[in-house]
């Protein structure tokens, strides 16, 4: 297994909850748009597999273009994102904190779709765009952190730069010198 910041291992579709998650793609996007949505979502189901789910998620989306290419309704919507978003969950059982981090997936999901519930009652594009806009932003200084933090780039005192445990320990256990000790400066 290769190390990787985001705390999952990476994998591609083989193992069980990824395969129910591909399947469950497959089944959304048929009862969603028929047989055509049926081998949209083998085709993404087959991405899954060879690539992983980052992978197939994009090309679900792009599959999900092109069988819908005038408009989707809501339910058809909801029921391929839902798959998707099992799709997405479903490596999370391999983590180190699998109930910590599926809880920051959902409640993601839930400010994601309260958002566009709020901007799409607006019908304002100004007012979407902002929304994007922000929650973008969120994102990325969100993943900025989370790179940091796992690379141990934070600092852990005053701001100086990161320090490792065994320096802090080091430090509280050492008996002052006469280097470590200061005396004022007389200027005068």
């Amino acid at each position: 297994m290769r190390g990787r910041i985001d705390g999952v291992p990476a994998a591609n579709g083989r193992d069980w909850p990824t395969v129910v998650a591909l399947v469950a793609v497959v089944v959304a996007f048929g009862v969603a748009a028929g047989p055509l949505g049926a081998f949209a979502g083998l085709a993404t189901a087959l991405v899954g597999v060879l690539l992983g789910a980052p992978y197939a998620l994009a090309a679900g989306h792009v599959a999900l273009v092109g069988v819908f290419p005038g408009a989707i309704g809501l339910d058809s919507f909801v029921v391929v994102e839902v798959a998707f978003a099992t799709l997405l969950v479903a490596p999370l059982g391999r983590t180190a904190s699998p109930v910590r981090i599926s809880l920051v997936a959902i409640a993601s999901a839930l400010a994601l779709a309260g958002t566009a519930w709020l901007v799409g009652g607006s019908q304002s594009i100004p007012v979407a765009a902002a929304a994007v806009l922000c929650l973008l932003a969120t994102a990325a200084y969100g993943l900025h952190r989370l790179e940091l933090v796992r690379l141990g780039l934070v600092s852990t005192d005053d701001g100086v730069g990161p320090r490792s445990p065994a320096e802090t320990t080091a430090e509280s256990h050492a008996e002052p010198t006469p280097e470590s000790q200061t005396e004022p400066i007389d200027t005068a």
